[in-house]
């Protein structure tokens, strides 16, 4: 089964995150990708800036997706405020399908990229939405400094779970030394932590945390177990650092 999968984020020209970086990742699952820019941004060494769309036209291009077959999957990036994120729901409303929610609130450099409060994100919850942040957002949602031990990641995990996520997996890819080898999924049951090679980010390979996400959605989307969809979305990481 090929999963359509809807993609909810900010447009960034040149791909090297946002909705093109997800469209990339979904292409390479084997998914369809359903591109629906909730923002225009631009982001450059010394450019930044932001629009957010419409809210009649997201409206509008989700119905018309939805016209055309079945969501088997969102993936949630940038949401640049509460009129996008109304829209999207209301649009969405019926449609049986998973949700991964990336809360991007800022770009790598500390740059706004979102006007919601860590509560916006919070009430996403629910037993079929996952949700992945790196530490920085994990501990912004939380209102508390981000985690920086595999310690302090799980303890994070854990809680965020407890809002009623299907899981959670904090992203642990910042973490001091050798602990930047640990990434923590958190489920109502348990809290794991997934230990992986640690790779060097070459400066033009941005967007990690946008692919995770995106392939996350699509095995997901696919009817695939959540472990087996989080190694595929791991592994398609890896092998993008490996190709820089």
């Amino acid at each position: 089964m090929t999963p359509r999968v809807l993609l909810l984020a900010g447009h960034e020209p040149t791909g090297r995150a946002g909705l093109l970086a997800d469209v990339s990742a979904v292409l390479e699952r084997g998914g369809q990708p359903v591109a629906v820019p909730l923002a225009q941004t631009a982001q450059g060494t010394r450019t930044f800036s932001w629009v957010a769309s419409p809210p009649r036209v997201v409206t509008a291009q989700i119905a018309a997706a939805r016209e055309l077959g079945p969501l088997h999957a969102v993936k949630w990036g940038m949401v640049p405020g509460s009129a996008q994120l109304s829209a999207v729901r209301a649009a969405l409303k019926g449609e049986d399908a998973w949700w991964v929610v990336d809360p991007v609130v800022r770009t790598s450099r500390g740059q706004a990229l979102s006007r919601l409060s860590p509560r916006a994100y919070l009430a996403l919850a629910g037993p079929r939405v996952v949700l992945t942040p790196n530490l920085d957002e994990a501990g912004w949602l939380l209102r508390k400094p981000a985690p920086r031990s595999v310690e302090e990641a799980s303890e994070a995990a854990a809680v965020l779970a407890r809002y009623g996520f299907g899981a959670v997996l904090v992203k642990g890819g910042h973490l001091p030394g050798d602990e930047g080898l640990a990434d923590v999924l958190a489920t109502p049951e348990r809290v794991r932590v997934l230990r992986g090679e640690w790779l060097e980010r070459a400066p033009e390979r941005r967007g990690t945390g946008c692919r995770l996400a995106s392939a996350l959605a699509t095995e997901l989307g696919r009817g695939r177990p959540l472990d087996a969809a989080v190694r595929a979305a791991r592994g398609l990481v890896v092998r993008y650092l490996r190709a820089g």
